[in-house]
Order: structure tokens, then C-alpha cells, then sequence
């Protein structure tokens, strides 16, 4: 679950609320490498390297320049050597006159390699009011010394400027040249030149949306994440017929940021990145009559599916290694967007010959990869880049003011056996959670070689067989990822917990609604067929063979308050909801048939684990294993044994009452008489929270 803030958690689950659209697009060919930034001359502290950045702001420091520094505290001091870590763009050395005219022209430029054809181009100036911004310029394209697009501007006022409608092959250089700044005693401050189209669409444009990320914990498949974007093309700026149009710009792999945000209570919206997707293969049309133009776009794995695999002479040896190998394969610029989880990183991937793995497609790797490491891959929708990560027991809290429909549960398919061939030649075989399946599953990977990866990898998978589906329909929340382990709650006592595969999320007519979400909650069987739940202290002895455990100490939940009372002022506040209580849970290594003494009170212990030593989840611990839900924060109705934290006590209502004048005998007021319509309301007393519990799950034989 993507971090948000508590005013966001309000805002998208609010009966009412009003969520945004944003799309942030460039188009400029994928494969371009910037080689540098200069100017005329610099002032201590600019950064040409920051000419191309995507940061659009620069810090307040203090300088001399008329009128510029307010002794309003917003300003910083400068260090002796001027070196300084916010973002500052160029500013040049040379002030400008009394009129805003530079005695000599100011300038700035960028250059670049490896663009085919440049159509476009933005130069964007500081924002800040204090700063100023060029009034008189001049802006050329160059290649290879020579000019090949020039336009003077005069009179400007705007900060950011953009310019199209020309066509330059094989560009390489961006300069800006100014003659006169709109403030007196003025640096020149350029902050951006950005080729290609850089802009950001909103619902203004974007006519329709339809976002599907999906994931495959398995491995024994690749989904992948789509974006279906359509804009108003009303301007016809993306014709395919125009020989000046931009759409001779549009090429595959080119990316766009897709943002969906809801307003806060202060009037603020806070935004989710909900992904990166880029064009891919011609993924592109036009519609009324040109009007609209559609992009289907998919994610960087979607990218990487079909890809063949181009095997370097020496074949990478550890996950992290692979993982490299294969973004590498979408260009220079791809190379550092992946991440693989610390823990994993470094271990040992190895195929037998560089011919395994030569020719295949870049997406079976990655499952391979994956899957021999008991890891599994997605598009991380917060930073767009390939993460390879375990699983999580994390989510969202979902309740049934948040769903259409009340939640469909069917049952997931079950798996006879798995039929490993491994790179020696010999057949290793897996059961599976139901002999009674019809469904076997033959997996060839060139990354595993011995019984002990296979098993690695059966694990995995077989936490994907077996148990329920959930399928929800929903309002949507951008901040639920896929591989979530959500908690739907379905009543005011019971909850199910399932991880999350799929899900959409669409625009019509301006409103994110009808989003479609599909939880799996597998029964994991392969890995810990046997669960023991112990509710009252006690003891425990370990089954005979047993050399491993998971356990789960979950602590008691925190008591709900008092609803304060109501006055005839305003309504008693509602009593605060109690938080779950602590859960600590590990697999861990025992000696056979070990004893541990169990306790059930504050805190759950078991043997040397204590939930004292865990944490709290805000939407409580889900158990993947069972579909349980432990320590949930503000249960109206919270069962022992689960750790829940009782609801708040609702604040009592806001009397109501009238004044009324008092006559004597003869019938002259004499004052005032309160007389109450509504009395105020006594607040409810809040819900006690429950006692926790001990689980503990152990292995399967460990035999095929």
C-alpha cells in the first residue's frame, strides 16, 4: 500500500469525494542522452547539470539584486562557498540594466545526443514573482554547430514557454539568449529546457481512462499493467497525415506518468502515482474523425514480455545481476529502473549454458529469476520501475460503504502436483494441495538445478492453489498496490483478508467508479498444512520431525473511549477508536518436539516470543494463510481471540432549547426562562477491546 496521509484515508473513503486526473507526458525519443549544460557565464552557485532535471522550482537564498531579498525569514543565507544542495538552475553572472536589458546577452544552453528528430522543446523560467522572467529572448535548435529552428520572443510574462511546429533532424544543442529580463538588477535565472513535449493533461483533456494492473505471485505466468488514455485532439497536434505535426515525435518506450489524486478537507489534493506506462508496438490510434487519439500503453514489464533476450558473452550470476541484465535490454536510459529487495539481491542465479537462456524471451527470465528465488515481479506503480520483492502481509481496509456489490467469493483452483525438469535432466515431483485436482502444472527452468530450488519455488507457487477468490467492485483507492494484503470487512464483527492481483480503475464522465478488484486467498497448504490456535494460556509440544515453525503472537486490542456527552453548545466529540493490539510474527527454528509455554493475556507470549516485541498494522494483521484478520483498530463488535481494538463510544447529540419571556400578574416582562426542546445526549460508552491469541503453523513432509 502506497504511504498516505490521514486527511487522504478520510477523503477517499468520505461519502462524498472529488478525485482527479493527471497524466504527465513526454515525448522525445527514449534513447537521448544528455551531454551536458552551459552558459555565458555563472553566478557561484548555478548548477548547469540541473538544465535538465524535471525539478521546477528553485530555493530562496539571499543575494544583493534590487528588491529581491524579503526580511521575511523566507530567504536562506548563502555558505561560504556558495555550494548548496536544493535545486538553483543557472543564474547568470552579469546583472541586468535599470530598463531589464543585459549589456551583453545572457545565455544558456543544453546538449544532447542519440534524438532522431526534435519537434518540440519547453524553457521554463523561475515561478517565483521575485525572480522575474525573460521578457526578450531568443530560442534555436542546432546540429552540429549549425541552426536549423530560431524564434524571438518579445514582451514575455510567462514562466514556462513552449515551442512547436518545426521538424529538426538529428538535433543536438538547445540554446536560450537573452536580451532582457523582466526586473531591473536582475540575474538571467534559466530553471529547464526541456526537449520534446513535456506537459501535463488533467480530466480537462484526457477524455477517457482505463488503468489495469495486475500481478502473478506464481510466476507461472507474466501479466502485465495496460493504460488506456484518450485526449482531445481537437487542435489535430498528433495528425499522423501533418508532415509538421508532432506525431512523427511519437515513438515506443516513450513514457507517461499517470496520477490519480482525491481533494483533501483543506482544499489541497493529495496525488498517487498509479503508474508508468509507455507506447509500445504502434500502441496508438485515432478516433471522431481525429479529434480524440488513444494511447495503449503497458508497464516496464510489458515491455520486457515479449522482448527477445540478447545474452551478454558473460552470463550475470546473482538475481540483482539478471534483473540489471534485463532492463538493460530496453536502453541506456532503462538501466536504473529496477529495484530488488536487499535480501535477496545477491543470491546465486546461474544458468547452465549461455544457449538456455539465449534467444528467450525477456519475460520468461524474469519469471524464472523470480521464481528460483521464491521472489516475484512487478511494476511498481509509486516509481514506475521493475520491483522484485517477496511477499508482504500488508494492505487496505476495505468495508462495504466502499463496494458496489457485496464481495463475490469462488472458489480458486487446486493443484494435483508440480513436475519439475531440472537442468541435469532429472524430473523432480511436487504434490500439490488437492489430489482430486485434474490440473498439473511442468515447469522448465533453466535456473534450477537441484530438489532444493524446485522446493524454493513449489512453495511459492502452491501459496497461489487452492482456497477462495474474492471479487470486489468498488469507488477505487490509487494507493492499493498489487501484492496488498487487504482486510475486507464484511460485518460489524467478522473480516476476510486476501491478496490482491488485479484491479482497474476507470474514469466516466469525470468519476472514478465501477473498479474491479480480484483478491486471491490461497490456502498456501504446500508450505503449513497444520494450524493450531491456542485462545487461553497453556502449553505446546512440537509434532515429532518438526524442526521449523511460523508463529503468530497476537497482543490484546486497546479498549475504545467514552463518547463525550452533549451540552446545549455542540455534540459530545466521539470516543477515539482503540487500536489493535501488537503482533509479532516469524517463522522460526526449534529443536524436535520442543515444549513452549503459552501465555494469552496483555500480551501473547510463546515460549521466548512475545507480541510485546512487534508492532501494530493500521488496518490490522492479515493471515494469508487462513483469510483471518487480527488486531483491527475500532470494532464495534470484536470477537475474543482476535486482538481487536474496540470501537469509540459515539458523542452524545447537541441539545436543542428556546427562550421564554417571563410576565408577573400584571403582565410586564420580567425576564428570560430557558425551555428545553432536545436534551442533550449522554455518549456512549466505548467497546472493550479483546484478547489475542497464539498461531502456529507448521510444514508439510517435505517429500515429493
Amino acid at each position: 500500500m502506497i504511504e498516505s496521509s490521514a486527511a487522504y484515508l478520510a477523503a477517499i473513503t468520505g461519502d462524498t469525494r472529488r478525485v482527479l486526473l493527471k497524466a504527465v507526458i513526454h515525448i522525445i525519443d527514449p534513447d537521448m542522452q544528455l551531454t551536458g549544460g552551459s552558459a555565458d557565464s555563472l553566478a557561484p552557485w548555478a548548477k548547469t547539470a540541473e538544465l535538465y532535471d524535471y525539478r521546477f522550482t528553485t530555493a530562496r537564498y539571499a543575494t544583493l539584486e534590487q528588491d529581491r531579498w524579503l526580511l521575511d525569514g523566507s530567504f536562506d543565507i548563502f555558505p561560504d562557498d556558495y555550494q548548496v544542495s536544493e535545486h538553483m538552475g543557472v543564474a547568470d553572472a552579469q546583472l541586468s540594466g535599470a530598463d531589464g536589458s543585459f549589456a551583453s546577452p545572457a545565455w544558456a544552453a543544453i546538449t544532447f545526443s542519440d534524438v532522431s528528430v526534435l519537434q518540440a522543446f519547453s524553457v521554463y523560467f523561475p515561478s517565483d514573482p521575485l525572480e522575474g522572467v525573460a521578457e526578450d529572448f531568443t530560442v534555436e535548435v542546432l546540429s552540429a554547430g549549425q541552426t536549423f529552428f530560431t524564434k524571438t520572443v518579445t514582451g514575455n510574462t510567462a514562466s514556462a514557454v513552449a515551442f512547436e511546429g518545426f521538424t529538426v533532424q538529428t538535433p543536438d544543442t538547445i540554446r536560450v539568449t537573452v536580451t532582457k529580463w523582466s526586473l531591473p538588477s536582475r540575474r538571467m535565472r534559466v530553471v529547464e529546457i526541456l526537449p520534446g513535449v513535456y506537459e501535463e493533461w488533467t480530466e480537462d483533456i484526457v477524455a477517457a481512462f482505463d488503468c489495469k494492473q495486475q500481478g502473478d505471485v506464481s510466476c507461472l505466468s507474466l501479466p502485465y499493467g495496460t493504460c488506456t488514455l484518450k485526449m482531445d485532439n481537437l487542435s489535430r497536434r498528433f495528425e499522423p497525415r501533418s508532415k509538421s505535426g508532432l506525431f512523427q515525435s511519437i515513438e515506443e518506450r516513450q513514457g507517461v506518468e499517470t496520477y490519480i489524486g482525491v481533494r483533501l478537507a483543506d482544499g489541497t489534493v493529495e496525488y498517487k502515482r498509479v503508474g508508468v506506462f509507455y507506447q509500445y508496438s504502434d500502441g496508438w490510434k485515432t478516433g471522431d474523425n481525429g479529434l480524440t487519439m488513444q494511447w495503449d500503453l503497458v508497464d516496464i514489464i510489458g515491455l520486457l514480455a515479449d522482448r527477445a533476450y540478447l545474452a551478454p558473452t558473460v552470463l550475470p550470476i546473482t538475481l540483482s545481476g539478471w534483473i540489471a541484465s534485463l532492463v538493460a535490454q530496453l536502453g541506456t536510459n532503462f538501466a536504473d529502473r529496477y529495484t530488488v529487495d536487499a535480501d535477496f539481491a545477491d543470491l546465486a542465479v546461474t544458468a547452465s549454458s549461455r544457449a538456455a537462456v539465449s534467444g528467450k524471451k525477456c519475460g520468461d527470465i524474469l519469471r524464472w529469476a523470480c521464481m528460483a528465488t521464491g521472489t516475484w515481479p512487478r511494476a511498481d506503480a509509486e516509481t514506475g520501475k521493475l520491483a522484485v520483492e517477496p511477499l508482504w502481509n500488508q494492505g487496505s481496509k476495505i468495508t462495504l460503504e466502499n463496494l458496489v456489490n457485496y464481495p463475490t467469493m469462488k472458489a480458486n483452483q487446486s493443484l494435483a502436483s508440480l513436475i519439475f525438469h531440472l537442468s541435469d535432466g532429472t524430473e523432480y515431483v511436487v504434490s500439490g494441495n488437492s489430489t482430486s485436482s485434474e490440473k498439473t502444472v511442468t515447469i522448465e527452468n533453466p535456473f534450477l538445478h537441484t530438489q532444493a530450488q524446485a522446493l524454493t519455488a513449489a512453495r511459492l507457487i502452491l501459496s497461489c492453489y487452492g482456497g477462495n477468490q474474492l471479487e470486489l467492485t468498488g469507488r477505487g483507492d490509487p494507493a492499493s498496490e498489487i501484492g496488498d494484503v487487504d482486510t475486507v470487512w464484511l460485518d460489524e464483527s467478522s473480516a476476510t483478508s486476501a491478496r490482491r492481483i488485479y484491479q482497474t480503475f476507470q474514469f466516466s464522465d469525470g468519476v472514478l467508479q465501477g473498479c474491479q478488484s480480484k483478491l486471491l486467498q490461497a490456502d498456501g497448504s504446500y508450505l503449513y498444512t497444520e494450524r493450531a490456535v491456542f485462545t487461553e494460556s497453556g502449553s505446546w509440544t512440537a509434532p515429532a520431525g518438526k524442526t521449523r515453525l511460523f508463529v503468530i503472537c497476537v497482543g490484546h486490542g486497546e479498549n475504545g473511549t467514552d463518547g463525550e456527552d452533549g451540552n446545549f453548545d455542540r455534540a459530545g466529540k466521539n470516543g477515539v477508536d482503540g487500536l489493535g493490539g501488537l503482533v509479532w510474527a516469524d517463522t522460526i527454528q526449534i529443536n524436535e518436539q520442543q515444549t513452549f509455554a503459552i501465555t494469552i493475556d496483555e500480551d501473547a507470549v510463546f515460549g521466548p516470543y512475545s507480541s510485546a516485541n512487534g508492532k501494530r498494522y493500521p488496518n490490522g494483521y492479515s493471515d494469508i494463510r487462513s483469510g483471518d484478520s487480527f488486531a483491527r483498530a475500532g470494532v464495534a463488535a470484536p470477537k475474543s481471540g482476535t486482538g481487536d481494538g474496540g470501537k469509540g463510544g459515539r458523542g452524545g447529540n447537541k441539545g436543542e432549547q428556546h427562550f421564554e419571556i417571563i410576565y408577573n400578574a400584571e403582565g410586564k416582562p420580567i425576564g428570560t426562562r430557558a425551555v428545553t426542546d432536545v436534551e442533550p445526549g449522554k455518549g456512549t460508552p466505548g467497546v472493550a477491546g479483546v484478547p489475542g491469541c497464539v498461531v502456529v503453523y507448521w510444514d508439510k513432509e517435505e517429500s515429493a
